[in-house]
Parts: structure tokens; C-alpha cells; sequence
């Protein structure tokens, strides 16, 4: 029997069934018939298709229609399915999906990167769950009103604890392990230390001869930037030009482990969308190794730091030594149950809990 002679009750299945959106649009533009059953069932069609791709949809819907004027720990009644709520779900699924991808390189590496493989569809919806809930408590409690001066006031703790309470310690397992993933890409990408950064180039340049510059000095930078230009064109060859642009770049680290440590307890404070943004910028724009850019036509000298500082200066100034609270939250959730915070960060680490679970 030919697709388009079965019931349409049976095709509207098929239709729920396709594991994303664009597929669900090819399949209903491939016929007149089609497209004619797609559209008496439009919106419920689609959501349904989002959920898979997407879901948990109450979660990210919970993200979207958050604001100040009443408490994160208390469900608002869902909204009616619209095309522009669906545009605002399919934002912020994209981003837990990016983190579905980056999960992978980041969970298995060094000695465990021979078992790294793709997340099942059980596991990405543990990930974007998880990516849902760390972005709703930091849109609720990593804001300007919520100070450093106030981050152990009883009242304010427990309003902390309130959104955690209904959600089961397999759950928060799963908050525990992808936020694991943001401290290490915090601290191995977006915010290196002095001693990664130089550690990186000399593995990758042992032999150059120019010096690696750990400075905030943007004035000397910019003249030393301008003279590796000027050699580079002078030579005219592209080994010229690969000396300035990778191995005669300025870098600047972070500082020594301990003052990288508080910068990347702050940087926790940044939601799941802030994260990806700039581990794009770092890693994607400007090189693994954050080497100066020289802007052709430009006054500026930005570097993968440079752009970590600009975007932080834009938050003001509540931001600054000022960490994230999610994971105390989390352990006085878990001692208030009677269990021990140290044995589920300890499961998670060994992967009996979180996203991705050895028995599976």
C-alpha cells in the first residue's frame, strides 16, 4: 500500500514521529496531501516534534516565561501553544543541543577519550533538562539584586532551595555533572591560567625563539603587534605571516591558580547561552591558544581575553567577586534529605549518577 492511501490518523502519527522540525516540514511539502493534513493539525503537530527534539518543553517554557514578579520555585500555568512561543522554544533548544554536542569531547578526555561516543536520546534529554534547570536558577538568583553581602542571608538560602526541593537527587545528579562540564571549559578554555597558556605553546612551538607574553599592557601589546605586522609584509611569504599570526601573538592568562579559581567561581554565574557565546568567541574566533587579533582597520587590540573582559564589564559591577551558589544550593538540598553531598559529586565524577550512567 502506498504512504499517501493510509488513514490520516496514521500519517498525523508519522508526522509526530519524525525526530526534528526541518524533518517535518520536508515530509509535508512532498505532496499536496500532505501538506493539507500537516495543516489542520499545525501547532499540535509541531509541538509535538519540539518536544522530541527539544523537550523537556515545560522546563524551557518555565525558562522563557520567567521574570521577576514572581518567585522561580512556583509553576506558572503554562501558556497557549503559539508559533512565537515555539520560536523562543526552539532558541533555547538550540542551546542545550549545542551543549548535547559538546558533552562528548568534554566528558571523555585525555586517558577516557577512547570511550567517548554520541549521548543516546534518554541522555540528551537528561542534558537539556539539566541545561534548562542551571539557566532557570541563574536567571532567578545570579542577578544584580542578589549581592555578595546577601548570598548567606537565611531568607534568601532558602528561597535558593525552594526551586531545588521538588526536583529528585538523580535529577540534581544530572545538574551536578553538565555544570562540572562548564567549571572545566571555564577553567581549560574561556579562562586559562598563566602557567596553561604557556604550557600550550611550548607544547606546540618547543623550538620558538619568540618570547610568549604574559602582559595587560595593551599599549606595548599594540606596538609589538604592529612591528610583527610590518615584518610579516616585508617579508611577503606566508611562513612570515604564520610567525606573527600563531607563534609571535601576546597572550594573557588569568592569572595563577588561585586568582583563576575565584575568576572562574564568578564566571560560573553565567547561563548556559552566555557560556556558549564565549567558548565560541575563544575557541572558534580567535584560536585555542587566545592569540591576539589585530583588527585591519581598526584601534583596537582584542584578544580571546579581551573579549571574556568586555563581555563580563558589561554585566556591571554585582558581578565581580561575587561566585556562583548553585552548587551549595544543591548540597543543602541533598544534606536536608539525608545524604551526603560529597558521595553524589563522588558518583557523578565516577558516572553511576548524571547524564550519562555506566549501568546504561
Amino acid at each position: 500500500m502506498h504512504i499517501t492511501h493510509l488513514a490520516n490518523e496514521l500519517l498525523l502519527h508519522v508526522f509526530r514521529s519524525t525526530p526534528d522540525i526541518p524533518s517535518l516540514l520536508a515530509l509535508a511539502s512532498t505532496c499536496k496531501h500532505f501538506y493539507t493534513i500537516l495543516s489542520r493539525a499545525y501547532l499540535p503537530t509541531l509541538y509535538a516534534t519540539a518536544s522530541a527534539q527539544y523537550g523537556p518543553l515545560t522546563d524551557a517554557i518555565r525558562i522563557i516565561t520567567h521574570n521577576s514578579s514572581q518567585a522561580a520555585h512556583i509553576p506558572r500555568p503554562l501558556p497557549p501553544q503559539s508559533l512565537a512561543l515555539l520560536k523562543r522554544i526552539i532558541e533555547v533548544g538550540k542551546v542545550a543541543n549545542s551543549w548535547a554536542e559538546l558533552y562528548p569531547s568534554q566528558k571523555w578526555r585525555g586517558d577516557n577519550a577512547a570511550n567517548r561516543r554520541l549521548l543516546s536520546t534518554e541522555e540528551m534529554f537528561r542534558l537539556r533538562r539539566a541545561c534548562y534547570r542551571i539557566w532557570l536558577y541563574t536567571l532567578a538568583f545570579h542577578t544584580p539584586t542578589h549581592t555578595r553581602t546577601i548570598r548567606l542571608s537565611p531568607p534568601i538560602v532558602r528561597t535558593r532551595a525552594l526551586l531545588l526541593r521538588p526536583w529528585l537527587s538523580a535529577e540534581l545528579a544530572e545538574i551536578l555533572d553538565l555544570h562540572a562540564i562548564f567549571r572545566h571549559l571555564l577553567h581549560s578554555q574561556i579562562c586559562p591560567s598563566n602557567g596553561t597558556v604557556l604550557q600550550r605553546h611550548r607544547e606546540r612551538w618547543p623550538d620558538d625563539t619568540v618570547p610568549l607574553l604574559i602582559t595587560t599592557g595593551l599599549g606595548k601589546a599594540r606596538n609589538q603587534c604592529d612591528e610583527w605586522q610590518q615584518g610579516a609584509d616585508f617579508n611577503g611569504t606566508q611562513y612570515g605571516s604564520r610567525a606573527y599570526n600563531q607563534k609571535g601573538a601576546a597572550v594573557e592568562g588569568w592569572g595563577d591558580d588561585i586568582v583563576q579559581y575565584y575568576v572562574v567561581e564568578d564566571m560560573l554565574k553565567l547561563d548556559p547561552k552566555q557560556l556558549l557565546y564565549l567558548f565560541a568567541g575563544v575557541t572558534g574566533q580567535l584560536g585555542n591558544d587566545g592569540a591576539i587579533s589585530c583588527g585591519v582597520g581598526g584601534d583596537t587590540l582584542l584578544g580571546a581575553k579581551g573579549v571574556v573582559e568586555r563581555f563580563v564589564a558589561g554585566l556591571g559591577e554585582w558581578f565581580e567577586n561575587n561566585g556562583d551558589t548553585l552548587e551549595e544550593t544543591v548540597g543543602l538540598v541533598v544534606g536536608d534529605r539525608g545524604g551526603e553531598f560529597g558521595g553524589l559529586k563522588e558518583a557523578v565524577e565516577e558516572g553511576w549518577e548524571g547524564v550519562v550512567r555506566v549501568e546504561e
